[in-house]
């Protein structure tokens, strides 16, 4: 079952090839819940986001959503990478992005394009195999190894704390499950110590050990 999220609320649309686009500084900021336009955009240009998160995203033909993937710091956006998974963009947050001279970074835009190619593999991997604590789990890594706040000392025992841009319906939607489930398998991991939060947006691993051990299939929640 998918949730309706927050993705589809109505905003402008920022055209990343637009005139409009061409006379803004090399760095922007967008909005959070600002449509991103790829689909048709100009491959001439392309986006590198500096700080923030979008999500990617496809409509269903009775109108629900599926997130398909999830970026933050130092991941692409573009024509060419969108039309891999024929998807939409969204910032879930306030995001900063460069634009970036396609034919000046082919190789990251191709690096981007194979990273695009492995994670859309470990989605249906997860989707098709997962129990919902190890997609759960399997999602929390992820989301603390491209958000993870930055800090000058050593993380204390292998804590990560991260801000968790995605509402828990936007979890669900991306990891196939129910809101209740995610709702149940988060509280599950607070009381088992491998996560903790006082607020639903921070949360911090506690257990990174145990959470990889869950998301491999290695450890029952």
């Amino acid at each position: 079952m998918l949730n309706q999220t927050a993705l589809g609320a109505c905003a402008p649309v920022l055209l990343i090839d637009s005139p409009a686009e061409r006379r803004l500084p090399h760095q922007s900021r967008i909005a959070a819940h600002m449509p991103i336009l790829l689909l048709g955009a100009s491959r001439a240009t392309a986006l590198r986001i500096i700080d923030g998160c979008v999500a990617l995203y496809r409509e269903l033909a009775d109108g629900r959503r599926i997130i398909l993937d999830i970026l933050g710091p130092g991941r692409l956006l573009g024509a060419d990478l969108a039309d891999i998974h024929q998807c939409k963009a969204v910032t879930l947050t306030l995001t900063s992005v460069e634009t970036i001279d396609t034919e000046r970074a082919l190789a990251s835009i191709g690096n981007a394009i194979r990273e695009m190619l492995l994670r859309a593999q470990a989605h249906a991997l997860l989707l098709g195999r997962k129990t919902a604590p190890e997609r759960v789990a399997t999602a929390l890594l992820d989301l603390a190894h491209q958000f993870a706040r930055k800090s000058g000392a050593p993380l204390a025992r292998g804590r990560t704390t991260f801000t968790l841009y995605l509402t828990r319906a936007d979890l669900a939607d991306w990891l196939g499950l129910t809101l209740e489930t995610v709702s149940r398998c988060l509280s599950a991991l607070k009381r088992s110590r491998l996560i903790a939060f006082d607020r639903p947006e921070l949360i911090t691993i506690t257990d990174r050990t145990a959470l990889e051990a869950l998301a491999a299939g290695h450890l029952h929640a």
